[in-house]
């Protein structure tokens, strides 16, 4: 599943984000990280969900650090809601583990977004 209120990372993060579109609105962090996904479709078992992917369309974005800015850190809080139950998932708890992950990206050279609300060192 790959709603684009949730899972479109080509989606601008907020009204300031200089790249992608809007058509879906904005995705920021925590609205991917609070989507349940097994809540999306009346009537469907939770079980029949095989899992979530996300989608990013380049139409708008031209080179590998656009996309990296777009993708992090919205793909891992993507991929804590495919391997974490919702009633396990705990905002407060996720944005500390996220914050920690910003000196990787930064060693490794890749750009990425700081969102508000995520206590970056």
């Amino acid at each position: 599943m790959e709603p684009a209120d949730h899972a479109y990372f080509d989606q601008k993060y907020d009204p300031h984000t200089p790249l992608g579109t809007n058509w879906a609105g904005y995705v920021g962090v925590p609205q991917v990280y609070d989507w349940d996904p097994a809540v999306l479709l009346p009537g469907v078992p939770a079980d029949s969900v095989a899992g979530v992917e996300a989608a990013l369309w380049t139409e708008t974005l031209s080179t590998a650090q656009n996309l990296e800015v777009m993708l992090l850190p919205r793909l891992p809080a993507l991929a804590e809601v495919g391997w974490t139950p919702q009633p396990s998932r705990v905002w407060a708890a996720f944005r500390p583990r996220l914050a920690a992950q910003a000196p990787y990206w930064d060693a490794q050279g890749l750009a990425w977004t700081r969102v508000d609300d995520i206590p970056w060192p």
